[in-house]
């Protein structure tokens, strides 16, 4: 499933899943300023939605854009229903998809999928 924003020029691609791990890595940057490779537990938890990819155009970042295109996937991947942060799972995320997955679910423990 995928969710295309022609205005702001954004995308989400999203799909079903049961379950992700919690990221247990440590989030500051190392001396050359990157972040570190993820880690995850090897306990999984119940996860409803994985998101595959989530792209903002270059010119639209830094603007809530990437979060509000969240919260419309959350409202309406699951008919009637909005899914909770913490049944959203990202699937290997770039180092600023790490930054946008940590702010956006409130927590350096969010979920990656495999």
């Amino acid at each position: 499933s995928s969710g295309i924003n022609a205005e702001y020029g954004a995308a989400a691609f999203v799909e079903h899943i049961e379950k992700g791990y919690p990221c247990i890595s440590v989030h500051s940057p190392d001396d050359t300023g990157k972040l570190p490779l993820l880690k995850t537990a090897d306990t999984a938890m119940k996860a409803v939605c994985g998101v595959s990819r989530l792209w903002v155009f270059k010119q639209c970042r830094r603007k809530k854009v990437a979060s509000r295109l969240m919260d419309c996937v959350r409202a309406n991947f699951v008919f009637g229903c909005t899914i909770s942060k913490v049944k959203i799972a990202f699937s290997d995320p770039t180092e600023n998809g790490r930054l946008l997955a940590q702010v956006y679910c409130g927590t350096g423990n969010f979920l990656i999928y495999r």
